[in-house]
């Protein structure tokens, strides 16, 4: 996987499985700019070029939605809004994240 675009950025990755408002499954990738005064649009493009990663690698075969999120300047996150709240599916997508995450 190639992580120039982020690497660039100098954005800190996490992945995790995190939980939606409602409670269901959420893997996530948390996304950090290490400034804490980061320019809006360079989070915006780290989410972005994360986010095309994600949608790349992801198999035909499955249903959850790729998500990105800012929450600040200098944070934000990927998530997938899955397609069912079973463990199986959660457990694949965090999978995939923790790969692209490297």
């Amino acid at each position: 996987m190639n992580n120039a675009i982020l690497n660039d950025l100098a954005a800190l990755v996490t992945p995790s499985l995190a939980r939606s408002r409602y409670g269901s499954p959420e893997p996530q990738i948390a996304v950090r700019m290490p400034e804490r005064n980061a320019h809006h649009r360079k989070l915006s493009a780290a989410l972005h070029a994360l986010a095309a990663q994600v949608e790349l690698a992801t198999p035909a075969g499955e249903r959850w939605i790729v998500q990105t999120e800012m929450q600040a300047d200098d944070h934000g996150r990927v998530y997938l809004e899955l397609a069912t709240d079973h463990a199986e599916e959660a457990n694949r997508g965090l999978a995939l994240l923790r790969k692209i995450a490297g």
